[in-house]
């Protein structure tokens, strides 16, 4: 009987430790599947995603079945209309504030501050973190002083302390880092205590328009990128499913301008006009920039103000209305641009191709179609299924505030466009 009760008495001391060792076991280790079990506290959440050149009717060149994807479930815009200059960092910059070029001071990818004296260039890395450059308040400033937070991986802006605040998470750019790592470090944003978590994710990916310079926008090579992109995008949208989070935060993308092909034989030379010793050509390309060194605005603008059919050039006061390209000084005094799929440069190489080369480029006309982008959101802020029509991205702002609970700083956007945007109408089926 004394055996049979030590029997017994062991094997409850064995079960009870192993009892003990199971609700430790599910205590200490996560499971595999370590998905929220409540998403709740993402509801006001926005990953704003930047594919750069990517053209409107990109997703009609190549399979997109993600970006697709994305539009099933939410709005379209048909075309993105940018700002011009229809240049990189302008047109970020004025998606993230509201404010066209002359108001937010970023004029051109390359410019001169002649209040200051300084230059900047997007491959400068002193001039693009100097707050000085940034006005505005781009929506992680926003964020931040709302008392939201924000994380930006490579945005144009986001670098610089712009009114003295950063993003609570921020990096510098580093065109090495592969996209899947970008993706990744959204997600791990994401999977962050709700007490660290940002409301508002901002990503930059370049593909597109790296192709696009080097091949045209017709190329292989920009097919190739428009996958690749594609692919990034749906890795995102799938860690969002693992999360439980697909339908719960908002999610947009967004390019800041698209792209044309040029021919190596379209190009104009500014020195068959003028002595390129009277000025300094801050910025030359599909677009112009020039300041005159010895001689007056008049003496630089009359030459070449008739000079080529395919060259249109303008003082600093007379540009188009639709620019909104008047009011800052950084705008240089004379101001130009080519038509489409011309170029301009200081003066043509010596050797030239036997046949002409394609490639692409951007910088034209805001009103010249194929520098139109695109933008797609999905979320609970935005309707499913649902298309607009083209508008310009100076409006973006409003509504991505709005997406997120904040309040916009004074901006150039139509607050009309915005709403329009978050509260269109799911058409009858």
């Amino acid at each position: 009987m004394r055996n049979r009760a030590r029997q017994s008495t062991s094997l409850s001391l064995v079960l009870l430790i192993l009892l003990t060792l199971a609700i430790s076991s599910c205590r200490t280790f996560r499971p595999v599947d370590s998905r929220p079990a409540n998403p709740r506290g993402y509801e006001l959440t926005l990953i704003l995603l930047s594919f750069d050149g990517w053209r409107w009717d990109y997703h009609t060149k190549a399979p997109t079945p993600n970006l697709r994807r994305l539009m099933a479930r939410g709005t379209t815009v048909e075309r993105l209309i940018p700002v011009f200059p229809t240049k990189t960092f302008p047109n970020h910059y004025t998606i993230v504030t509201g404010l066209y070029p002359e108001h937010h001071g970023i004029v051109a990818n390359s410019m001169r501050d002649p209040v200051t004296g300084l230059s900047f260039s997007l491959r400068d890395r002193q001039a693009v973190e100097d707050a000085r450059w940034w006005r505005g308040e781009p929506i992680w400033v926003t964020a931040q002083r709302q008392g939201q937070r924000a994380a930006t991986m490579f945005w144009p802006g986001s670098e610089a302390p712009v009114g003295g605040v950063r993003p609570r998470y921020w990096k510098r750019f580093d065109a090495a880092l592969p996209n899947q790592a970008r993706v990744d470090q959204i997600l791990a944003w994401l999977d962050l205590p709700a007490s660290e978590r940002p409301t508002f994710i901002a990503g930059y990916f370049s593909d597109t328009d790296q192709a696009g310079h080097h091949a045209g926008p017709s190329s292989a090579e920009v097919r190739a990128a428009i996958v690749a992109l594609d692919r990034i995008l749906g890795r995102l949208l799938d860690g969002l499913e693992a999360r439980r989070l697909l339908d719960v935060v908002n999610v947009a993308v967004v390019s800041d301008h698209g792209m044309t092909d040029v021919r190596s034989d379209r190009r104009i030379a500014l020195d068959a006009f003028l002595d390129l010793d009277t000025v300094d050509v801050v910025d030359v390309g599909p677009n112009l920039g020039l300041t005159p060194r010895t001689a007056n605005v008049d003496d630089v603008y009359r030459p070449l103000a008739n000079a080529h059919p395919h060259l249109h050039v303008f003082r600093r006061a007379e540009t188009p209305a639709h620019w909104h390209y008047r009011d800052n000084p950084r705008i240089p005094p004379i101001v130009g641009v080519v038509d489409e799929g011309w170029q301009l440069l200081p003066s043509l190489p010596r050797t030239r191709p036997a046949q002409p080369v394609t490639f692409g480029t951007h910088g034209y006309d805001p009103a010249v179609v194929s520098m139109h982008g695109i933008f797609v959101a999905a979320g609970p802020a935005f309707p499913r299924g649902v298309q607009l029509a083209p508008f310009e991205s100076v409006h973006l702002y409003n509504a991505l505030t709005a997406t997120i609970g904040l309040s916009p700083a004074p901006n150039d956007g139509d607050p009309d466009t915005a709403q329009l945007l978050l509260a269109a109408k799911r058409p009858r089926e």
